[in-house]
């Protein structure tokens, strides 16, 4: 894999923008023409008689989202040539596990906007938005229970275990500055890489794909994941909000501490970390004056810099799986997911 942050006088350089657009064209392709059956199966999946249930769970689903999940669980098992009528129910499900954890996360962050959207806790108050949350987990666990594949069952339903072990560690983590690089992985690896690595894998799963296979499907979206969400961390301290579709600084003013953050609190000349350290401690005190300021403290710190190279190495492994693969129009496509990870971290980098 080409180096992503090709230094030149002390800058980074951009290169393949125009293969970033065109990937993000074929991507909408995908989404749009060959999961278009997905959108209308979702919104079916999520009907209640229940008035808030209803209402709350279809302006998710109709607010959108890129679909990465499902869209990964489809890209893997095509490659082994399964059809989409089979698929369904998995798609279905991985989304709604998803979404439901978003809707659990927003009411930990005391989050206001989600996909540019007031959030459900935001209208709904945080008890109904928590029963809503769970009763999208609970109808993605009843959509596979159709399937009759061990493997797939156990790999979900693990996901979804590990994936509350994920947010309750977040939430003893906030504003722990001692916390390490090692509590930090841990914790991404929970609630975002495990569900990248289980679409991918029961998507292989159920299209019939060896051992190898399947277990080469599952390292590719977990360092696919891993990567996701220390991009995800980058920009929610780069990006400006309208881009974002939700607060620049958000999991900082949580207490959230991501791997930018970490890295300027012991790498920081003395001063700096220290005049972090405290600026930290205000935001743990309610002051979000101090948020400013620490997020200029950190993007001076060379964090963001260093969270993008570790976010390269993550997809330098996803790029040695893919060798494994047979030779198909949807390894392409999954080859392009990955150039465009690069191509945003190469953005990133020139950025900051």
């Amino acid at each position: 894999m080409s180096k992503l942050l090709n230094k030149k006088k002390g800058k980074s350089t951009i290169t393949g923008n125009n293969k970033l657009q065109k990937f993000e064209k074929k991507w909408q392709n995908v989404v749009k023409r060959e999961l278009g059956y997905l959108e209308d199966y979702l919104c079916e999946s999520v009907r209640s008689d229940d008035v808030i249930l209803q209402t709350a769970a279809l302006g998710l689903i109709e607010a959108g989202g890129k679909r990465l999940r499902p869209a990964l669980a489809y890209l893997a098992a095509r490659l082994w040539g399964a059809a989409l009528d089979d698929l369904l129910p998995l798609l279905a499900a991985l989304e709604l596990i998803h979404t439901g954890s978003l809707v659990h996360d927003d009411i930990i962050d005391v989050a206001r906007l989600r996909r540019g959207r007031p959030t459900v806790s935001y209208v709904h108050g945080d008890a109904a938005a928590l029963y809503v949350g769970d009763y999208l987990i609970g109808r993605a666990m009843e959509l596979i229970s159709v399937y009759h594949e061990e493997r797939l069952n156990l790999s979900l339903n693990r996901t979804v275990l590990q994936m509350c072990q994920g947010e309750l560690k977040q939430e003893r983590d906030f504003f722990r500055q001692q916390q390490t690089y090692r509590d930090y992985f841990k914790r991404i690896r929970c609630k975002t890489a495990l569900l990248f690595a289980g679409s991918c894998e029961c998507g292989a799963i159920l299209a019939g794909a060896d051992t190898a296979g399947v277990d080469s499907l599952w390292r590719w979206g977990y360092n696919l994941g891993m990567a996701f969400q220390i991009i995800d961390d980058i920009l929610d301290l780069s990006a400006d909000e309208v881009a974002l579709g939700k607060p620049t600084g958000n999991d900082l003013r949580q207490g959230n501490l991501s791997l930018a953050v970490l890295y300027a609190l012991r790498l920081s000349p003395q001063q700096e970390a220290a005049e972090l350290s405290k600026l930290i401690e205000c935001l743990h005190n309610g002051k979000m004056s101090a948020l400013a300021p620490a997020l200029d403290l950190v993007r001076k710190s060379g964090g963001l810099v260093y969270a993008v190279q570790t976010a390269e190495r993550f997809l330098y492994k996803c790029e040695q799986e893919q060798s494994l693969w047979p030779q198909s129009r949807e390894r392409q496509t999954l080859a392009d997911v990955l150039l465009s990870f690069q191509q945003q971290l190469n953005r990133l980098a020139t950025v900051n």
